[in-house]
Formats: structure tokens, C-alpha cells, sequence
């Protein structure tokens, strides 16, 4: 089969989205399918056609909006003139490919990786909000023949938000994603200390996020949190049992550089309350160090307000981190082992929970049996979607003839 993926970024550009489509491009081209992937230029070393892995990606010099790269016609139409099944992602790709899978009669896809709907409104203001809302709606109505959510909480809110009561209308599957991260051996040299990283002392306790600095990420209901728990302290004796386990507590940020506005505006927030010492912001790792960061922690925090599908919570959970991790979107979905969960968007419930495990450590936290999330399961069950659209057109061709 011929497989061609139009894409907004692409590997080694960073994100969960990125990293999904490359696993999946990989795994489809061992089982013996032909891929090629067209999507914006990274960098000198990620310019034009460039093959690695088995697949063929072509990088294209695109502007952006808002952060978002848009596709030029002429870069993909022979690509999916060439192909027999067109795969894409919201948001900004999906009208030009909609179009062209359907001059030149491609059966397509369009992986949803979330839906805020009118989720907006509790990350910006109302009229970027309204802007946002009908923005998403448009690209999730684009017409393909079958839209893959990530999550079962991404394919309930795309039936709710998107739909418009016309479920018949939309053909949503859903494929989780996957990660196989383990720990490694503990006596394996370690690529970077996180004490060190973050100079502190060994003697404390770390809270530790890492990902981007994005509101919907939830990180300034997590600094509210943080900022309770001093205030409660500082309001009651400082001899206290807690007010000392506070003290020798650190809440480590790894942050990503983009949005780079709100990744300034946070550190700055942090420096303003006077809480460097406390809460120290580092930049952004590569995997094999931000893993050997997750492993030395002694606790993750994911207070995303809103989750398609949540790769940061199950890469700590499969390294066997204790988790604290919101409500929102799929997490519950995701998450397994030594966990705790708080009230989304709920700066005092999180508060709380914090303030239980500072006092009780590994007693605040419940169990949760293993959940498998594997590549075979989200390949298999992408190349499942393809054979069906594939069996689907060649019944229509001959009933056509």
C-alpha cells in the first residue's frame, strides 16, 4: 500500500503529535507498505526530500499562523496523486487535503488528536475563544471518510462538539496511542543528574513537570496550588511538622520553548512571588536525559486542563512514578499504578492532594492495574483503518463498472 501523510511537523520537531506519526510512518514501512510524509522544513539538516528509516519525508518551507504551518498545494498534490490512502491531522492541513483526496478519489483519513470545543473558554479570552471554537469546528467538518480520535474522551467530544447531533455524518474510530517507555537499569550511568540540573540539594523532595508551558497544560492552576501551601504555612507556626517537609520540598519544571510568550510570563510570575528557590524552571531535554530526569524524581505532576490523549502521563506511569494527575479529557483513560487524581482546573483540590503527599508519601496514593498501550496495537489498528477504506473503495469501483 502507498501511504502518503500530510502533517504539520514532523520528526525531529518535538511534540506527541510529531512523535506519533513517526512511530506510526516507521512501523508501517516494516510492514512493508511504501510511506511518504510531506511536512513543514525543521532545519538545514530537514530540507526538502529526505529518506531515513524506510520512509521518505519531503520538508517544505511553509509560513505559519499561529504557530500552525500552512501547506502549499503544490507541495503535496503529486504526493497524493501518487498515493492509494491520504492520512492527515487537525488543524491546518485539513481543508487542502480534503480537497485534493477528492479530485483525485484518495480514500483519507484525519487523525483528531483532541476537540476543545467550547473548552476554549476556559484557556483565553472570550473573542479568541469564539475565534478558536469556530476555527476547529470548520477543520474537524472537512469531509474524509473516516476520522481517527486518539482517545475515547477526543471521539465523545468530537460527537458532541463537532457532530452537531449528526453523528451518522462522521465516521470517528478510535486507536489509542502508544509508548513503551521502561526504566532502565538503576545501575546504568545516568546522562544527567537532576539535582545537579536543578541545583538542589539531594536531600529533598521533587515534584516534577515537564512539557510545554501552554495554558491548556495547565501549569498556572499547578502554580496556584503550590502558592496555597506556602501561604498556609507561612499563615500558621513555621515549626510545624508540614511547614518543615515544605520546606525541603522542590516543584521542578522542565518547559518546553514555545508558546515562548507564556514560558516567560510564567517564569516571570514565579520570580515575582519570590519562588526560584522553590519552584525552578529549567529549559526543555532530550529524551534520554528528561527519562533519566522522570526516573530521579520522586513524584510527577500532570495538571492538564484539558487532554486528547496524555503521553506525559503514561511515559511517568510506565516508568513507575507516582502520579498526580487532573480529571481532564483522557487521563483517566491513560493513567495506572501509584496514582492520585484531583478536580480539574480546581487550584484547591490539587492543593490538597499535594499537601497529602507531602504528609504521607507513598500512602496517599491508590493503585491502578496495568494498562497496555503498545506500537503493534496503534499500528495494527491504523493499518486496520486503511484496509477498510481500501476494501471500501474497490466495492464501490466495481459496483461503478
Amino acid at each position: 500500500m502507498r501511504i502518503c501523510m500530510v502533517l504539520p511537523h514532523f520528526y525531529p520537531y518535538v511534540g506527541g503529535a510529531e512523535k506519533m506519526f513517526y512511530d506510526l510512518a516507521v512501523g508501517l514501512a516494516n510492514r512493508g507498505h511504501e510511506v511518504r510524509v510531506v511536512a513543514k522544513r525543521v532545519d538545514a539538516l530537514h530540507d526538502g526530500k529526505v529518506s531515513f528509516s524506510g520512509i521518505d519525508v519531503w520538508y517544505c518551507d511553509w509560513r505559519e499562523l499561529f504557530g500552525h504551518p500552512l501547506p502549499k498545494r503544490r507541495d503535496v498534490e503529486a504526493h497524493i496523486r501518487w498515493c492509494d490512502i491520504v492520512h492527515t491531522s487537525t488543524f491546518t492541513p485539513a481543508h487542502i487535503v480534503s480537497v485534493l483526496a477528492a479530485k483525485y478519489g484518495k480514500p483519507s483519513v484525519m487523525t483528531v488528536h483532541e476537540v476543545h470545543g467550547d473548552k476554549w473558554y476556559w484557556v483565553d479570552n472570550p473573542l479568541r475563544a469564539s475565534g478558536f471554537y469556530l476555527y476547529e469546528t470548520y477543520v474537524c467538518r472537512q469531509p474524509y471518510d473516516m476520522y481517527h480520535a486518539v482517545s475515547e474522551a477526543t471521539r465523545k467530544d468530537f460527537y458532541r462538539f463537532i457532530a452537531g447531533g449528526r453523528k451518522e455524518a462522521f465516521d470517528v474510530r478510535r486507536v489509542y496511542l502508544a509508548n513503551e517507555m521502561r526504566p532502565k537499569e538503576t545501575q546504568a550511568p545516568k546522562p544527567i543528574d537532576l539535582y545537579e540540573y536543578f541545583g538542589i540539594d539531594r536531600g529533598k523532595k521533587v515534584f516534577l513537570f515537564y512539557g510545554r508551558p501552554g495554558k491548556t497544560k495547565g501549569i498556572y492552576v499547578y502554580e496556584e496550588a503550590i502558592l496555597r501551601l506556602f501561604r498556609a504555612s507561612a499563615e500558621a507556626s513555621a515549626d510545624t511538622e508540614f511547614a518543615r517537609a515544605l520546606a525541603d520540598t522542590r516543584f521542578c519544571f522542565i518547559l518546553g520553548s514555545e508558546p515562548a510568550k507564556l514560558r516567560r510570563r510564567f517564569v516571570e510570575r514565579v520570580k515575582k512571588n519570590g519562588m526560584e528557590t522553590f519552584m525552578p524552571v529549567r529549559d526543555s531535554l532530550d529524551r534520554e536525559r528528561l527519562s533519566a530526569c522522570i526516573l530521579q524524581a520522586d513524584y510527577v505532576v500532570v495538571p492538564s486542563v484539558t487532554e486528547g490523549f496524555g503521553l506525559s502521563a503514561l511515559e511517568a506511569c510506565q516508568m513507575g512514578k507516582r502520579l498526580i494527575y487532573s480529571n481532564a479529557g483522557s487521563l483517566p483513560e491513560v493513567v495506572y499504578g501509584e496514582v492520585l487524581e484531583f478536580k480539574n482546573r480546581d487550584a484547591a483540590d490539587l492543593a490538597e492532594r499535594l499537601r497529602e503527599v507531602i504528609q504521607n508519601g507513598a500512602r496517599a496514593f491508590t493503585h491502578i492495574p496495568e494498562k497496555k498501550f503498545t506500537y503493534d496495537a496503534m499500528i495494527g489498528g491504523i493499518e486496520e483503518l486503511y484496509m477498510e477504506l481500501m476494501k471500501k473503495k474497490k466495492e464501490t469501483g466495481r459496483h461503478a463498472g
